[in-house]
């Protein structure tokens, strides 16, 4: 991710329940930074799927990133940016608050995208 930040998904999961899903953190990171969202999802514009695309890499930086602080529960259904139910990952958290601190930024940028 180049304009979302560690403390942008940490501030829209911090106002998730216990049990959050990808969509919901996507949801959340869209309302509380709409300008560094809209940003980061025209680096798909090229996609044949920007919406899925930007979703998956998201999903994976959100794993990466707070790692330790979050773990993966299930895949769940719930509706994403398009308005369609899909399947996605849920986590449940560890820590709270989570914080995103404990990973090195350029490291998970390189391995979600």
């Amino acid at each position: 991710m180049q304009y979302i930040n560690s403390q942008m998904v940490a501030d829209a999961i911090n106002q998730l329940d216990d049990r959050f899903d990808a969509h919901g953190v996507e949801k959340r990171t869209l309302r509380l930074h709409t300008n560094a969202f809209a940003q980061e999802l025209t680096r798909y514009a090229t996609s044949p799927d920007p919406l899925r695309q930007f979703s998956a890499a998201f999903a994976k930086f959100v794993d990466a990133l707070f790692r330790g602080e979050i773990r993966q529960t299930q895949k769940v259904t719930s509706e994403n940016l398009g308005g369609e139910q899909s399947p996605n990952q849920q986590w449940e958290k560890v820590m709270n608050p989570v914080t995103g601190v404990g990973q090195p930024i350029g490291a998970v940028t390189q391995d979600a995208m």
